[in-house]
């Protein structure tokens, strides 16, 4: 079994130094997203989530997902609605040891209707929610919270993202505690030779064989674990990279073992 992410989980939202070429899709987002308020301050969020019971980090309709429940904690803790940006999107299923957010908030008196108050503490903000978030199934909960910029989107400002994958192979049962946390499998795994084909992957590359809709680290794993079983060999994860083509890679390994370990940003 791979060693725990929770070794390496962020307890604060992590500065990076250097910048790198920014998302470009979506560019229209980050201008829409933008506080012209003064009197609204937006928060960085940074959350940790087991991903099992969510239908993934976006909104979607009829679904439970994180971004809705933390919206609806948001509105219960200042009485009114609020848009929630996620650095990263992640699918049904998948983990995060820390996801970065960003949310507007206009303090409003609720005993003054439109008397504009001065914003909450970071402190306050973190404790009011996670408040109402261990209401809602306590599978979601925020680890850290500051005050950016009214520009600062939390996305399109992420320098660099970290992500962990857990295998557990043998023949045993997975435990208990494992279940939906890590991927079962039951063959025993050549961990040198896993190694030896993790190094075609090391560098700058075009990683098109590996490119599906927020499945890149998962179809990544399934060809390392082909590896690991013998069914692939080095020279084979050579082909696949060199196809450029998502058909050539073999199928992806499962959303539970992923986690969304760290955003990294350039902040003060």
């Amino acid at each position: 079994m791979t060693g725990s992410p929770t070794e390496s989980r962020p307890s604060k939202i992590l500065k990076s130094q250097g910048h790198t070429d920014q998302d470009k899709e979506d560019k229209q987002l980050q201008d829409l997203s933008m506080s012209k308020n003064p009197r609204i301050q937006r928060y960085l969020v940074a959350i940790e989530y087991i991903g099992t019971r969510f239908s993934g980090s976006q909104q979607q309709p009829n679904c439970r997902t994180v971004v809705g429940v933390l919206e609806e904690a948001f509105h219960k803790f200042i009485g009114q609605p609020v848009s929630i940006f996620c650095s990263s999107r992640t699918d049904a299923g998948v983990h995060a040891l820390s996801n970065v957010c960003h949310v507007d908030v206009e303090r409003i008196s609720k005993r003054k209707p439109g008397e504009v108050l001065p914003p909450h503490e970071p402190s306050v903000v973190r404790r009011a929610v996670n408040h109402f978030l261990q209401k809602n199934e306590g599978d979601i909960s925020v680890i850290d919270v500051r005050c950016v910029p009214n520009d600062f989107h939390a996305r399109f400002k992420a320098q660099e993202r970290t992500y962990f994958y857990r295998l557990v192979s043998g023949s045993e049962p997975l435990s208990t505690f494992e279940k939906e946390r890590a991927w079962h499998v039951p063959e025993k795994l050549d961990l040198n030779a896993m190694q030896e084909a993790c190094k075609v992957l090391v560098g700058h590359h075009d990683f098109s064989s590996f490119r599906a809709a927020g499945c890149q680290v998962r179809l990544l794993v399934g060809v390392l674990k082909c590896v690991g079983t013998g069914e692939l060999t080095t020279s084979d994860v050579e082909r696949i990279m060199n196809a450029k083509t998502v058909t050539a890679a073999s199928p992806m390994a499962p959303a539970c073992g992923l986690y969304l370990g760290r955003v990294k940003y350039d902040l003060p």
